[in-house]
């Protein structure tokens, strides 16, 4: 008995994407997706060269750098097999953008990594013409840092007279130490859990360079210890690129779990000063937090759906 063969019917863009990454799967490391009627900042190619090289040795699957619903994501050139059959695997009428949002669960990716500032933004004719149902999420503003309430401990020793705290006070103080060690810390212990949405950590003296930290990574921790100890879990929000993070924080969908610390970690020992400038952090308002997890459930359905093309 001859098969019959199978047509697959794709809307012109879907098809698009599909052909594109396609043709591009051996011609890089990896795949940077930019549309039409998108300005960028300046310098963005140097900005995303750094952070991949940040993230080379850690787990991800895709990289943010814009709020838009196409431009700024980054894949590995590896994945683009696997992301173009997740694009055909849906009806002609899902979103593009959700899908290629959703593909990071196929390969256990929970939360978006996504980078602050973006460097991608639009244009003032940008529209998105596919699928107006599905609003393109805007760029939140964040407005100055709001630190909440907390202790901060460390295991490095202090140069002078200076104090953990200076590192999360938002003034110009700042923690200075000698001769880091690979495995030292600086953690901010917050007095009630909070839902952090943004963390930046800035170290060094000046843009060049100095004195800023050569390896380290930060990390959430929940499930706080007694006495003001740390917490009992962390998990990785990311390493910082050039002495430098600025992330946003996201949870996976569903949990309630609030954040209760936020450490950074030392991962190789640096014959230098190092100066941990300022940690800086927004919350989300508790008036808000009803109001956003009922947008939440819209990628629910797709979640899930992604999460059972992956398991076939």
């Amino acid at each position: 008995m001859t098969p019959h063969p199978v047509k697959l019917f794709i809307p012109g863009r879907k098809c698009d994407y599909a052909l594109l990454m396609n043709f591009a799967v051996n011609l890089s490391e990896y795949f940077l997706m930019v549309e039409d009627d998108v300005d960028c900042t300046p310098k963005f190619v140097s900005t995303i060269y750094w952070a991949l090289a940040a993230w080379k040795e850690r787990p991800w699957v895709t990289l943010e750098f814009s709020s838009l619903s196409f431009s700024g994501k980054v894949f590995h050139n590896s994945d683009l097999s696997r992301l173009t059959t997740f694009l055909l695997l849906f009806p002609k009428d899902t979103p593009t953008h959700l899908l290629l949002s959703e593909f990071r669960l196929l390969l256990a990716q929970h939360v978006p990594i996504r980078f602050s500032p973006s460097v991608f933004y639009p244009k003032g004719n940008y529209s998105a013409s596919e699928d107006t149902c599905f609003p393109v999420e805007k760029e939140v503003v964040f407005g100055e840092p709001d630190n909440p309430i907390a202790n901060v401990l460390t295991d490095m020793s202090p140069i002078l007279n200076v104090i953990p705290q200076y590192a999360y006070v938002l003034n110009e103080e700042g923690y200075i130490t000698l001769d880091a060690l690979k495995g030292n810390y600086l953690v901010v212990i917050l007095e009630r859990p909070q839902k952090v949405i943004r963390i930046e950590v800035l170290t060094g003296a000046d843009k060049e360079g100095q004195y800023r930290l050569q390896q380290g990574q930060v990390e959430l921790g929940y499930n706080p210890l007694a006495h003001s100890e740390g917490c009992a879990r962390y998990t990785l929000l990311g390493p910082l690129v050039q002495g430098h993070l600025d992330q946003r924080v996201f949870y996976e969908e569903g949990t309630v779990e609030q954040l209760s610390c936020i450490r950074l970690l030392v991962l190789a020992s640096q014959d230098s000063w190092l100066l941990i400038r300022q940690i800086r952090v927004w919350t989300q308002p508790e008036e808000e937090e009803s109001w956003r997890h009922t947008g939440d459930s819209a990628g629910i359905g797709l979640g899930n759906a992604a999460y059972m093309a992956g398991r076939k």
